[in-house]
Order: structure tokens, then C-alpha cells, then sequence
């Protein structure tokens, strides 16, 4: 198989991810927020500040910092469509974590 063969089965595996639920409700979800500028902007910077608390020094203890952040967001995160966005991203990104998982581990590399 050639480079350019791969290439067109990982352009038909895109749009086999495309075309599961849980990518269809993760991008709903992203329009949803997308109609609430003001909340969308909430949780990006939510999503940032969790994103560096999950990869800060293993010195560091993150669990306090972590339920720290959760606290003083507590608000945000009941909002249902917070909410909703939040399980879907994490359903998605989970589904894709085990494909990148089964990939790396089926190649000697």
C-alpha cells in the first residue's frame, strides 16, 4: 500500500468518526454554546484552566486545586447546557482516546 492509498482510508476513517453519534452530538453541543457567546467564552476558559490543573508537575497536588476549580464554577457547571456540552466532549474524546489507543498498539512502534 502507498502513502497515497493510506492517506485516502484515513480520509474515509474521518468521515466514519464524522458520522458516529457521539462526534453528531458533541458538535451539537458546541452549537449550543456557540449561541451564548458569553457562556461559551465560561467554559473555554473553564476548560483551559482544568486542561493545566490535569497536566500540572505529579508534585503538585491537583485534587484540592481541581475541587477548587469545580467550586468556583459550581454555577457554571449546573447549567444544564454546560453540562450537556461537558458529558459530550468527554464521551467523544474518551471513543477517541481508545481509537488512538488501539492504533498505537497495533503498530510496533
Amino acid at each position: 500500500m502507498t502513502e497515497a492509498e493510506l492517506n485516502e482510508h484515513v480520509d474515509e476513517f474521518i468521515g466514519m468518526v464524522r458520522d458516529t453519534q457521539e462526534y453528531k452530538d458533541y458538535m451539537h453541543m458546541v452549537e449550543v454554546l456557540h449561541r451564548k457567546p458569553d457562556l461559551y467564552d465560561q467554559v473555554m476558559v473553564f476548560r483551559r484552566e482544568n486542561y493545566f490543573l490535569q497536566h500540572a508537575p505529579e508534585h503538585e497536588d491537583i485534587y484540592d486545586r481541581v475541587a477548587e476549580l469545580r467550586n468556583k464554577n459550581a454555577e457554571l457547571l449546573d447549567t444544564p447546557e454546560v453540562y450537556d456540552f461537558l458529558m459530550t466532549e468527554w464521551t467523544f474524546f474518551h471513543m477517541m482516546q481508545t481509537l488512538y489507543d488501539r492504533l498505537m498498539n497495533g503498530i510496533d512502534f
